[in-house]
């Protein structure tokens, strides 16, 4: 009868602190999105492994590492470039890349991380940068880029970029 009486007050305890520890997600749940079949869930603040992926993945970027960051993307990896063109693997990224101008250089201004539902895995990271392209003569053009991930088990599922001019 002991054993049953602390099994209960254990149980008790622990169903408390399910139920406060689902009510303070619920209070940390901010903003909405666009699909309608989980209308019900909101935003979450992602983790900083999620950001430490794409911090790794610009050391090998601006290393020019393009066979050093296959391990960063799923093989069938959808990048969506700031012009709008979509491609559907990694082997088409890196050759875009590849073609690059190698004088092209970046500074990392920004990155952080939400979860639409942190049970089921993924998060989207966005991350900025400040991009310098030199040209002749001291003429140097710049803007930004946004840019935004989607990660599952550490894999970039999906990378689109958006570019902004500098005012």
């Amino acid at each position: 009868m002991k054993n049953l009486v602390k099994l209960l007050v254990v149980s008790l305890m622990l169903s408390a602190c399910t139920t406060q520890n689902t009510e303070a997600a619920k209070e940390r749940m901010i903003g909405f999105h666009p699909n309608p079949e989980i209308q019900e869930l909101q935003w979450h603040l992602g983790t900083q492994k999620a950001i430490d992926r794409v911090i790794a993945l610009d050391k090998e970027w601006s290393s020019r590492n393009f066979e050093g960051m296959r391990e960063f993307f799923i093989d069938s990896v959808q990048v969506t470039d700031p012009t709008g063109k979509t491609i559907n693997n990694f082997e088409e990224f890196k050759a875009g890349l590849e073609a690059e101008d190698p004088t092209i250089s970046w500074t990392f201004q920004y990155a952080y991380s939400v979860d639409i539902d942190p049970s089921q895995g993924g998060e989207h990271v966005q991350a900025g940068f400040k991009v310098t392209v030199p040209g002749e003569e001291d003429d140097v053009t710049e803007y930004y880029i946004h840019e935004s991930y989607f990660i599952r088990d550490e894999k970039i599922v999906t990378l689109s970029q958006f570019k902004q001019a500098i005012q």
